[in-house]
């Protein structure tokens, strides 16, 4: 490596010239993840590269950053092979001109990039995972005057209360006062679960309508204790068809008004 010439300069240089598959990911934001770890892999002189004193604490110390490394480029969603080229050309930006990587080193550090990889692309596949379960809970416009919130799967809090506030804009836009939240279908209630769901009565309550809540079953009136969440204050229907009967009635609607969702909806949850 030339004097003048810095690992980060190179290794875009070498980017550039191998053009591995990235996906669609720019080199930048590769070259961004890489930079930090090149001083770490420049302090190791080629000489202790080639010893093979790898459990060494210098070189578990290169071999732990190298294995956040291969986890940070899953989370690029870059292939395993894409991956290791990157991490092998990060070997060669650290190289002197007449220098090549030790194959005993290159080895360990492909295999502590590849751990990385492999941890990176679980967690990736969870978020890819949450992000899908979360995009189809969208409120449901019943009627005109009435949204519902139908969740079901499990979920985290955050994703509930994004789901909440999301039936709020919706109710807003459309200038409707009246939700349903229905919790039968959805899992594992606990306090952070129950407070984010919950939320829907004070969100309707500050648009100036009601909320009806059904699927509160001894899991969630427990789980609401524990949120410290006074259920005695809102309004629960033992299920759905008995939700959309009272919100029918709040509403004003009747059979003879032209209501054929409420009427569909309810011959379904009839069945």
């Amino acid at each position: 490596m030339n004097d003048g010439e810095s690992a980060a300069e190179r290794l875009r240089a070498l980017l550039e010239e191998a053009r591995p598959p990235t996906g669609g990911v720019a080199l930048e934001e590769i070259i961004a993840e890489v930079a930090p770890v090149l001083p770490l892999l420049r302090e190791l002189p080629a000489e202790k590269r080639a010893s093979g004193d790898y459990e060494s604490f210098e070189f578990r110390e290169c071999f732990t950053v190298l294995t956040l490394l291969g986890r940070r480029l899953a989370l690029l969603d870059l292939t395993p092979t894409a991956a290791v080229r990157v991490v092998q050309l990060a070997l060669r930006s650290v190289e002197d001109s007449d220098e090549t990587t030790a194959e005993g080193f290159a080895q360990h550090a492909f295999a502590a990039a590849v751990e990385g990889f492999v941890l990176g692309r679980e967690e990736r596949i969870g978020q890819t995972a949450e992000a899908r379960a979360a995009k189809p809970l969208k409120p449901l416009r019943i009627d005109e005057a009435v949204f519902a919130l139908i969740v079901s799967g499990v979920h985290e809090p955050t994703v509930l209360s994004e789901c909440v506030d999301a039936l709020g804009r919706a109710m807003l836009d459309a200038d409707v006062e009246v939700a349903i939240v229905d919790l039968t279908q959805l899992g594992e209630p606990n306090r952070e679960r129950a407070a984010a769901v919950f939320a829907a009565e004070e969100v309707t309550r500050m648009l100036g309508g009601v909320c009806f809540f059904t699927g509160v079953d001894a899991r969630w009136k427990a789980a609401a204790a524990d949120a410290r969440i006074p259920l005695d204050a809102i309004q629960i229907a033992s299920n759905l068809v008995e939700a959309i009967a009272a919100a029918r009635e709040m509403t004003g609607r009747t059979a003879e008004g032209g209501a054929l969702k409420w009427r569909a909806l309810l011959d379904r949850l009839r069945r």
